[in-house]
């Protein structure tokens, strides 16, 4: 019977960890016998929809730890490099030292037209998404190498494979993370380090830790989350009821990518998009 094999006792770093994609890859790392230190932002971003929240980063460690794991939670705004440097120095004498795994979740998304682009939300758009996980992998990846081991897993979009309008903010910085994954796999395999990405389809919203960014995004739109997970994935995705995307499908992707079964894949993207790049 084949079974993910490695996570046992890792170490894991997520970022947006508070919830929805974070949330639940921290949720099943845990099961899988895997260490987290969970990093999200704690304060809201101006114009921004709601993002986690102290009380969403606390119910983190306390569902973890109630899985019989160790966390710490760690209150950050990736956009600043010294809040990130901070965090990682936490997060490693947490761990030792030792950061098996680290997961570059964090994103926030908006809907604004190319002609009426808010310099502001472009900011924290491309700076949470692209400077902020550079900023994280620059204070985490020296201790991989210095192992000569380390997963690194970005999470970029299925909106990289196909053309979206009003999101062109996000969509340059989802392709900027592909560039990344392939840039840091080449960079880092002398040292044994592989580097892989996902590009999810549109994630069905969900409420309290749930994944926020159609709900934000449906919010602008002046409908329903649930009518905006549907119009995006009936747009994107392959016809039929099957092709719906859930957390627990990226999920599941990740930790693949982080176990020893994925030991030979390096600077991949890997699409669970439901076919959206074949359209």
């Amino acid at each position: 019977m084949a079974e993910l094999r490695g996570l046992q006792g890792k170490h894991v770093l997520i970022t947006g960890a508070a919830k929805g994609q974070g949330f639940s890859h921290a949720k099943a790392f845990a099961d899988a016998g895997a260490d987290i230190a969970a990093l999200d932002i704690t304060e809201p971003i101006p114009d921004a929809y709601p993002l986690a929240t102290a009380e969403m980063l606390d119910a983190t460690v306390a569902d973890i730890e109630r899985r019989g794991r160790r966390c710490i939670g760690l209150p950050c705004d990736i956009r600043d490099e010294s809040q990130v440097q901070a965090s990682v120095s936490k997060a490693l004498e947490f761990f030792d030292g030792r950061i098996d795994v680290l997961v570059n979740n964090a994103g926030v998304a908006a809907l604004d037209p190319i002609h009426e682009m808010r310099s502001h939300i472009m900011d924290a758009v491309i700076d949470t998404i692209v400077k902020g996980h550079m900023y994280v992998a620059k204070y985490a990846v020296p201790n991989m190498i210095g192992r000569h081991a380390g997963k690194i897993i970005n999470i970029s979009s299925g909106v990289t494979g196909a053309g979206v309008a009003m999101l062109s903010h996000y969509v340059a910085a989802k392709h900027a993370i592909n560039g990344l994954t392939e840039a840091w796999a080449f960079e880092l395999a002398e040292f044994g380090i592989n580097v892989n990405a996902v590009a999810p389809a549109t994630i069905r919203p969900g409420a309290g830790q749930g994944s926020g960014m159609v709900s934000g995004l449906a919010e602008s739109l002046g409908i329903s989350a649930e009518d905006a997970y549907e119009q995006f994935s009936a747009v994107g995705n392959m016809p039929g009821d099957k092709w719906r995307t859930e957390m627990h499908h990226i999920t599941d992707a990740v930790l693949f990518l982080a176990s020893d079964n994925a030991d030979q894949m390096t600077g991949h993207v890997l699409s669970v998009d439901a076919g959206q790049a074949t359209r």
